[in-house]
């Protein structure tokens, strides 16, 4: 099997969010919110000052912090992993990480643009690095329940 360039693959991961997020600057802020599904999906332009659900608003140096600290641990695992799924969790999990602390670090709170309503109840608005994080951390919890065992077979 081929070896994962990590760099590459978490700079293209970073570059997809913050065009994405730069678009919405431009493009949605203006008009706050755009149809896609009735009733279903939105886009909508929200400025996240805080984490999930805007908890803890106002505490960006600790995100920044938390994000360079996920980053560092990320680094230091990545070539402790036996298979791809645990290097490829922890490529998007520091590319989520890295994408939010920019927009953290030059805008002081994160572009997020994905809103899901369900059966009539708001869901939280996200953006594409939140869905690497997300996805990321499911592929780490896979790895480490099937795949981290002294002889690499897992469970």
């Amino acid at each position: 099997m081929k070896k994962i360039k990590p760099l590459i693959f978490v700079s293209i991961f970073i570059i997809i969010d913050q065009i994405v997020k730069f678009i919405c600057f431009e493009k949605l802020k203006p008009i706050g919110s755009l149809q896609v599904i009735k009733d279903f999906f939105y886009l909508t332009y929200v400025e996240n000052r805080g984490a999930a659900f805007g908890m803890l608003s106002g505490a960006r140096w600790i995100f920044i912090g938390i994000a360079l600290l996920a980053v560092a641990i990320a680094i230091f695992y990545y070539n402790k992993m036996k298979n791809n799924i645990g290097k490829i969790s922890l490529i998007l999990i520091s590319s989520g990480a890295i994408g939010n602390m920019i927009d953290r670090f030059f805008r002081a709170y994160v572009v997020d643009m994905f809103h899901f309503i369900f059966f009539g109840k708001d869901f939280a608005v996200f953006n594409i690095a939140d869905i690497y994080v997300c996805v990321g951390t499911f592929l780490l919890a896979i790895y480490i329940l099937f795949f981290d065992k002294e002889d690499g077979k897992g469970v």
